[in-house]
């Protein structure tokens, strides 16, 4: 069943020649991106009011068209505001195009193929069923007409002519122009042809409303985040050990329709993009991270499901995570491994403190004779103790 709709736009070009500066040729990207916007269905009518009244508000145009913004960061980051008050998420794949050092991506063609297959793979693994729409473009070897017709190709409809991962008849044209403005904006934060020095700001605003940001080559620049941390005791090692963990479990633990690993998957984007691109050293309450979770799947979970079903079985899988009373994060420093400590502690100690108690007044009433602890299953809760 469709809950959501996808309104996807795109920013870059396919040029890998990097070392062209001349000035009478369009700018080569570094980066290639792409978003969605996703929206429920029963929240379109109000995604759409908004995005409506930011364009009457400020594109004289008619268009919500990023070049009527161009370098006025201000301005930029009050329409980004405006438009986060709308009730979607940002799905984006941000390509390193530096990093595509096959020859053979350097003609047009294998270069978009390449991408329709990263696109299709990654929207695919976020929302396996979903109605994507996307401006129509004339040329028939643009980006978005070859998506399409990827999309088409490799999602087969069924019997009665239904595919659940596909593209249907666009709709809300200025939400697709709302989608374009945030993947320039994107671009701003990421692209070093158009970098933007307020870019940690736009990414502050749009925080709340980014589901995930696929990275490839997913490779951790520890250096950029230590900008943020210096003279926090912040640990390069530490640092990406975390994130190679966490790294680790999204890539080789695939999504499924099972709750729960969608909860953990859920968390986990959620955690690692706020490390990466937002704080590494702030803490994320437990209330923050089960909105992401009711939001991203439109249902609320409570604390005891989220701790047993979502934290617990992420750290069973080995990936390090710190929690002390102001939630959860991945450890940056010495300091994160010892609040993890600290706070079992103060739940493990007096839990054994109680057991022991217990157990000494059943052993003080028998003589001796009755040991609950005896058997080998509560073996070391027996260490713990003595």
């Amino acid at each position: 069943m469709h809950n959501h709709l996808a309104f996807l736009d795109y920013w870059g070009n396919n040029s890998l020649d990097f070392k062209n500066k001349s000035n009478t040729r369009k700018k080569v990207s570094t980066h290639f991106i792409v978003t969605a916007l996703i929206i429920p269905k029963q929240q379109l009518s109000e995604v759409s009011e908004v995005v409506h009244n930011v364009q009457q508000k400020y594109f004289t145009n008619g268009r919500i068209d990023t070049r009527m913004t161009g370098n006025n960061h201000k301005l930029r980051k009050q329409i980004l505001e405006e438009l986060a008050t709308a009730p979607f998420q940002i799905f984006a794949l941000i390509v390193d195009k530096r990093q595509l050092v096959s020859e053979g991506l350097r003609y047009k063609g294998s270069f978009y193929k390449f991408m329709h297959g990263l696109a299709d793979r990654e929207l695919f693994r976020v929302f396996p069923d979903l109605e994507m729409m996307a401006a129509a473009e004339q040329e028939s070897d643009s980006f978005m007409s070859g998506f399409i017709h990827f999309v088409q190709q490799t999602h087969i409809p069924n019997l009665f002519n239904e595919s659940a991962f596909g593209f249907v008849q666009v709709s809300h044209e200025e939400i697709l122009q709302a989608a374009g403005y945030l993947a320039d904006t994107l671009a701003r934060c990421y692209d070093e042809a158009v970098l933007s020095d307020q870019r940690r700001e736009f990414v502050q605003v749009l925080q709340p409303r980014l589901l995930t940001i696929r990275f490839w080559p997913d490779v951790f620049l520890p250096d950029l985040v230590r900008t943020n941390a210096e003279g926090s005791g912040f640990n390069k090692t530490l640092a990406e050990l975390s994130v190679n963990k966490a790294s680790d479990f999204l890539q080789q633990k695939a999504p499924s329709q099972t709750l729960h690993i969608m909860d953990q998957h859920t968390t986990l984007s959620y955690l690692l993009f706020h490390f990466r691109h937002i704080n590494p050293l702030r803490y994320i309450s437990s209330f923050e991270l089960m909105e992401h979770i009711k939001t991203r799947h439109s249902r609320p979970v409570s604390l005891h499901y989220f701790q047993t079903k979502v934290i617990a079985p992420l750290r069973d899988a080995g990936v390090l995570i710190a929690s002390s009373s102001r939630g959860y994060k991945l450890p940056a420093c010495e300091a994160d491994l010892y609040d993890f400590v600290n706070h079992s502690n103060a739940i493990i100690e007096p839990m054994l403190s109680r057991v022991r108690k217990f157990r000494d007044s059943i052993r003080a009433a028998t003589n001796g004779e009755l040991d609950v602890l005896a058997s080998e299953e509560y073996s070391l809760i027996r260490k713990g103790i003595e």
